[in-house]
């Protein structure tokens, strides 16, 4: 009978030794961000942007949303910066329903100048989400002056983290790349 104890703790034993190192391996790799900014400080100088429209981000192919969702984030965390005033979402949309201009390839061509007009704004944030998930988020953004057609500055952020809803992925990231962005401009 004590020989069954025996083998009972030690598998017991053998059993949280492994547990504990499958979250040691997981939460190794889950906690990984990755920001890449790349500006042009005379550029920005130069073209003194003030107010900005943040545009819907592109979609990555499986989530339809995760452009939507990363955008606003963006939107949320620049505004916070008070690096620039933004053109509420809600408006720059229906002045683009209205007008029928979509910003896609799909769309009716309208150059940058006219569209700054149009929307009352000196700059663009574009962007794109590759990637949707808990495991690997990934999105670029950027900054693109209406009078020139420059690019002002990017950013890029990857991460992941397994266990934290992917909600939660998406706000860290773009809290990141932001307040990256942020340190490097002022």
């Amino acid at each position: 009978m004590s020989v069954d104890l025996l083998s009972s703790g030690k598998r017991s034993r053998l059993f949280l030794i492994w547990a504990c190192l499958v979250l040691f391996l997981f939460s190794g790799c889950a906690f990984h961000y990755v920001n890449q900014t790349s500006l042009d400080p005379g550029q920005i100088k130069e073209e003194k942007i003030q107010r900005i429209a943040v545009l819907a981000f592109d979609n990555p192919p499986l989530n339809l949303q995760a452009g939507l969702h990363i955008s606003r984030l963006f939107e949320l965390y620049l505004l916070r910066t008070g690096l620039y005033k933004l053109a509420e979402r809600g408006e720059v949309e229906s002045i683009l329903r209205e007008r029928g201009i979509m910003i896609s390839p799909a769309g009716p061509m309208i150059n940058l100048q006219q569209l700054g007009e149009v929307l009352q704004v000196d700059g663009l944030i574009l962007g794109s989400v590759s990637h949707y998930s808990r495991r690997d988020m990934a999105f670029t953004a950027r900054l693109v002056s209406v009078k020139s057609g420059s690019v002002l500055w990017s950013v890029s952020e990857t991460g992941g983290n397994l266990f934290l809803p992917v909600s939660s992925v998406a706000e860290r990231a773009v809290r990141l790349a932001v307040g990256d962005l942020q340190a490097r401009l002022r």
